[in-house]
C-alpha cells in the first residue's frame, strides 16, 4: 500500500467564505390596520396574505378587513405582484381580555430513531416532577413496545396526574391541567430507583427543555393608533400602511411624526370641505406646513377610506432593479370609483396637499399635489437611503479581510455608491440632466460634468485631511453623493399658432 506524503507538506489552500450580507429592505411591504380582532390578537398582532381568497378563509367574506383586501388586491398591479406582502395587522382599539395560561415544560426538540431506540431497552423508566406545587413520582415506565414519539407521549400523559402530555414535530410537551399563577411545574429530576428518562427526553434542567409557568389574566388596555404602528413595526419592516378605522384630526400630528421619523408611508382619507381650507386647524394643511411627506393626504367627498389602499397598493410596486420602473401616481387608475369634483375643489385640494381621485374625459384618474411633495420621490428617497446603507454595509462585511483605510479603500466606497446610484438611474428614479440648486462639492466643473452625464457623483474626502481622531476610530472620510431627480411630467403646455 502507497503511503504517499501529504500534498499539504508543500501546497495549503485556506477557502476564505464570502460573509452573508444584509438584504434590501422590501418597500412594497404593506400594511392595513384594523380594530377587528378576528383571528390577530395582540399575542399574533399581524398576518400576511399573498392573495384575498386567503384573507376571506381567516376573516369571512362580509368583513371589513376582506373588503379593503379585495380592494387591495383588485388593484393592477398591486405591491404582491411585486414581491410585496399584504399585512393586516391589529389596532387594539377596545380592551383586549388575555386568558390565563397553563405552566408548560417543552423538551428540546428530538430525532425520533435515537430517542426511541434508547428508550426501548428501558423497563423502569422513572423520574419526578412537581405539578402545580404537588410532588409527582414515576416509575416502572416500560418503553420496549414504544415505536414513535407519540407513543412516548401517551405514556407520560398516563403517568403524569395533574397534567397533559403531548407530542408534535419532534417537541414533547407537559401541560399543566389549571392556569393562572398557580399552574406550576418543574423538570424533570431524578427518582431514588429507576432509570431516569429526564435527559433522554430533554426534559430535565439542562438538557435544552424550557419551562414557563401559568400567569394570571389580564386586561390590555386600549392602544393609540401610534402605539399599534410601533408594535408592529417592530414585528414586521412594512413602508406603506393605511388604517380601516377613521383617524382623528387629533390623531394626525403624531402619527404625521411618527410616519416622517420611522420613513415609513402613511396613507390617510379625509372628507369634508374644512379640509379644502388653509387653515392652521386643518390637519392637512398642519402636516403640509410641518413638511411631513411620509403622511399622505387624500380626499373623498364620499368618505370612502379605501381609497388609501388601492392608492398604496399602486404606489409600492417599483423593482428598483429593472430598467425604466419608477412610476408616479400622477394619471394611475384605481380600484374604487372615481368622484366628480368641481374646479374650485380641485383647485382647494391641490393647493393644501389632497391627492383626488377624478374622472377626466370618463376616464378614472389620480389627480396629485406636489404641495408636500409627490409620493413617488418620497417612496424613492426612502428606497435610495436603505440601498445605499446596506451596499455600504455589505461592502465592510462581505469583504473577507478588510477595507483598508488607504486609497484603494476609499475607491472601492466610491464605486459601491456609484453602483447604488447608477441602479436607481436605471430604474428612472435619477437621470443626467443640469444641476440647478446652488449647492453643491468639489470641483465644480467635475461637479457638473459627472450630473450632466451620470445623474450622479460620488465624492470622498482626502485621506491626508482626515483628522487623526477618525483615523484612530478607523473611520472612512466622509462620502458626499449628488443625485438628480428624474421626476416626472404631469402637464403639458401647448401653443398653437394658426396662420389662415
Amino acid at each position: 500500500m502507497s503511503n504517499n506524503a501529504s500534498i499539504t507538506n508543500v501546497i495549503n489552500v485556506a477557502l476564505i467564505p464570502e460573509g452573508a450580507q444584509a438584504s434590501f429592505t422590501n418597500m412594497n411591504v404593506v400594511a392595513v390596520f384594523t380594530s377587528e380582532q378576528g383571528v390577530i390578537t395582540s399575542a399574533e398582532r399581524f398576518r400576511t396574505y399573498r392573495d384575498s381568497a386567503a384573507v376571506a378563509a381567516d376573516w369571512g367574506s362580509a368583513s371589513s378587513v376582506t373588503e379593503y383586501a379585495n380592494t387591495f388586491f383588485g388593484t393592477k398591479p398591486n405591491a404582491v405582484n411585486f414581491s410585496g406582502s399584504f399585512v393586516v395587522a391589529l389596532h387594539r382599539a377596545t380592551a383586549e381580555n388575555v386568558a390565563a395560561t397553563a405552566a408548560t415544560l417543552v423538551s428540546a426538540q428530538m430525532v425520533e430513531a435515537t430517542v426511541i431506540d434508547t428508550l426501548q431497552t428501558i423497563t423502569d423508566g422513572s423520574f419526578t416532577i412537581d405539578v402545580d406545587g404537588t410532588p409527582v413520582i414515576v416509575t416502572g415506565l416500560d418503553f420496549t413496545s414504544t415505536i414513535d414519539l407519540d407513543g412516548v407521549a401517551t405514556i407520560l400523559d398516563t403517568a403524569i396526574a395533574g397534567a397533559s402530555v403531548a407530542h408534535s414535530n419532534g417537541f414533547i410537551t407537559v401541560t399543566s391541567d389549571t392556569t393562572g399563577v398557580l399552574s406550576l411545574l418543574t423538570a424533570f429530576e431524578v427518582h431514588t430507583v429507576g432509570t431516569f428518562i429526564g435527559e433522554i427526553l430533554s426534559l430535565s434542567d439542562g438538557s435544552g427543555s424550557t419551562l414557563t409557568q401559568g400567569a394570571a389574566a389580564v386586561v390590555l388596555p386600549i392602544e393609540t393608533k401610534v402605539e399599534s404602528l410601533t408594535a408592529t413595526k417592530a414585528l414586521i419592516n412594512f413602508k406603506g400602511s393605511c388604517f380601516i378605522d377613521l383617524v382623528l384630526d387629533a390623531e394626525v400630528p403624531d402619527i404625521a411624526a411618527w410616519a416622517q421619523a420611522n420613513e415609513t408611508i402613511v396613507y390617510n382619507v379625509f372628507s369634508g370641505s374644512s379640509y379644502l381650507l388653509v387653515d392652521p386647524a386643518n390637519p392637512v394643511w398642519a402636516v403640509r406646513l410641518a413638511s411631513q411627506s411620509s403622511f399622505r393626504c387624500l380626499y373623498s367627498k364620499s368618505g370612502n377610506r379605501k381609497l388609501a389602499v388601492s392608492y398604496m397598493a399602486r404606489t409600492h410596486t417599483v423593482n428598483f432593479n429593472a430598467e425604466n420602473s419608477a412610476i408616479t401616481m400622477h394619471l394611475k387608475t384605481l380600484n374604487v370609483p372615481a368622484e366628480s369634483y368641481t374646479q374650485t375643489e380641485i383647485t382647494a385640494a391641490k393647493r393644501v396637499g389632497l391627492d383626488l381621485y377624478v374622472t377626466i374625459k370618463d376616464v378614472p384618474v389620480v389627480l396629485t399635489s406636489h404641495v408636500n411633495d409627490f409620493v413617488d420621490n418620497v417612496y424613492n428617497l426612502i428606497a435610495y437611503i436603505d440601498a445605499i446603507q446596506i451596499e455600504n454595509f455589505n461592502l465592510l462585511k462581505a469583504t473577507g479581510t478588510k477595507v483598508p483605510q488607504t486609497t484603494k479603500g476609499v475607491n472601492q466606497l466610491v464605486a459601491t455608491n456609484e453602483k447604488a446610484s447608477r441602479r436607481f438611474v436605471r430604474a428612472g428614479v435619477f437621470a443626467p440632466g443640469t444641476w440647478s440648486s446652488p449647492d453643491s462639492f468639489g470641483n465644480i466643473d467635475t461637479f457638473n460634468r459627472n450630473i450632466e452625464q451620470f445623474g450622479f457623483y460620488v465624492l470622498a474626502g482626502l485621506l491626508k485631511d482626515q483628522p487623526q481622531v477618525d483615523r484612530q476610530e478607523r473611520k472612512s472620510p466622509v462620502v458626499q453623493i449628488a443625485v438628480k431627480n428624474a421626476g416626472a411630467i404631469h402637464s403639458v403646455d401647448i401653443i398653437i399658432n394658426f396662420n389662415l
